[in-house]
C-alpha cells in the first residue's frame, strides 16, 4: 500500500492520507510532500546519501550534489520507514538564477530512485506525484526540466515536450523539456 501526504504550501499540508495499491515495490512506501527543513535529519541523510549513490557514483560523474538549493525548494521523497528510496526535488520560479531557461515555471529535478525500486515504475510513480504538486502549487503554469537525453521518451511518455539542442552537463548529454500548462479542470 502507499500512502500520501500532500503540503500544498508553506503554511498548508492538506490532511489527506490516501492509500494506494503498489502491485510492483517490494515493500511499503510512505510518500511525503515536505519542505526541506520539514525532514527529520535522518531523512535528510538517506536523500543525500541516496543522490550520490545515483548521481556521483553510479553515474561517475563528480559535481557539487549539495548546491544550496535544497534548502528553498519542496521535496517529494518515498519513505520505507525513515529511509528514502525515491526522491524529486522541485524548484519554485525565480528560485534557481543559474538555469535561467526555467524562466517563470517550477522546475523539476534531482529525479532518483534506489537501484532496488528500479524497472518496477517507480520513476512514473515519482513525476506523477511531483507533476500534480506542481499543478496544485503553481496552478497554471508550464512544468520545466533538464533531462538527460536517454531519457528523453520516458519524459515524452509524461506529456513533456523539448525544447533547444541537445546540450552537455557534467560531462551528460542532457535537453531541456517542458511540460505545457494544465488546464484547470
Amino acid at each position: 500500500m502507499l500512502n500520501i501526504y500532500l503540503h500544498l504550501s508553506d503554511n498548508a499540508t492538506m490532511p489527506l492520507r490516501k492509500t494506494v495499491s503498489m502491485q510492483d515495490a517490494p515493500q511499503k512506501l510512505t510518500w511525503v510532500s515536505c519542505r526541506f527543513d520539514e525532514m527529520t535529519p535522518h531523512q535528510v541523510y538517506s536523500l543525500l546519501k541516496l543522490r550520490q549513490q545515483i548521481f556521483i557514483i553510479e553515474q561517475e560523474c563528480i559535481f557539487p550534489e549539495i548546491d544550496g538549493l535544497d534548502p528553498l525548494c519542496d521535496h517529494i521523497i518515498a519513505l520505507d520507514g525513515g529511509t528514502v528510496l525515491a526522491a524529486v526535488r522541485i524548484v519554485g520560479p525565480g528560485v534557481d538564477p543559474d538555469h535561467l531557461k526555467q524562466g517563470d515555471r517550477p522546475a523539476i529535478g534531482r529525479v532518483v530512485a534506489s537501484e532496488a525500486l528500479r524497472g518496477k515504475g517507480m520513476g512514473r510513480q515519482l513525476m506523477t506525484h511531483a507533476i500534480d504538486h506542481c499543478d496544485q502549487k503553481f496552478s497554471g503554469k508550464a512544468i520545466y526540466l533538464n533531462a538527460q537525453l536517454y531519457l528523453k521518451k520516458f519524459y515524452e511518455d509524461l506529456g513533456f515536450i523539448q525544447f533547444g539542442e541537445v546540450y552537455e552537463e557534467d560531462g551528460i548529454p542532457h535537453i531541456c523539456m517542458e511540460r505545457p500548462a494544465q488546464a484547470a479542470s
